[in-house]
């Protein structure tokens, strides 16, 4: 089976383990049910907690001398939760214009989340030695090239995952046949086994602008 969330929040092998089974006949159910409560959590958090390795993202200049992180463009409906380390940042004076690398002591990343978590912000030196001191007003004009995501996932969220799918489980094996499908609006039904700590898990984590 092909996972389609970025984080592996709950596995096959960890919800075995906490079922107390070695047996492989349901393994296919119970990765399905890791599955679902993996995209559940992504899909409630607009973000993966988990790493993301190196990539390129475009961000919209904004006038100001710090930019979020958090959602590049594109990212209409999933950011990336901010960023480890960057290795390039460009610039270009305008949407379509040409980009020019700054100098790595020139910026600066702030607003970490949490203790383990990635920056939501990347900020211009007051001191800055290059051409900008505020990123200038464009489309796609800021070009980031960085480490994303969470280092290492958050054991708060691994710890809610896998009582989540445990939950899950335990339904299938009481009777409940319709746990792995969508509703008929088409929507993941693992929400209704989630309990609030769960939730209250998940809001600490929500991909919020500012």
């Amino acid at each position: 089976m092909t996972a389609t969330a970025i984080g592996s929040y709950a596995t096959t092998a960890a919800l075995k383990t906490l079922i107390g089974t070695t047996d492989s006949n349901d393994d296919t159910l119970i990765g399905l049910i890791c599955d679902r409560v993996n995209q559940f959590i992504e899909s409630t958090t607009k973000q993966p907690l988990s790493p993301i390795s190196s990539a390129t993202y475009l961000y919209d200049g904004n006038g100001l001398s710090r930019i979020w992180t958090v959602m590049p463009e594109g990212a209409a409906t999933l950011g990336i939760g901010g960023l480890r380390a960057i290795t390039t940042l460009e610039i270009a004076s305008e949407t379509n214009g040409t980009f020019t690398t700054a100098t790595s002591t020139d910026y600066l990343l702030r607003g970490k989340h949490g203790v383990a978590g990635p920056y939501r912000w990347v900020a211009l030196s007051d001191r800055a030695t290059g051409l900008y001191s505020t990123f200038p007003v464009g489309r796609g004009n800021i070009r980031i090239t960085a480490t994303a995501g969470w280092a290492a996932i958050p054991d708060d969220v691994t710890a809610m995952a896998l009582n989540l799918a445990h939950r899950m489980w335990n339904a299938r094996q009481s009777g409940n046949q319709n746990i792995v499908v969508t509703d008929e609006l088409g929507q993941n039904t693992v929400a209704q086994y989630a309990d609030p700590m769960d939730k209250m898990t998940l809001k600490r984590y929500m991909a919020r602008p500012y």
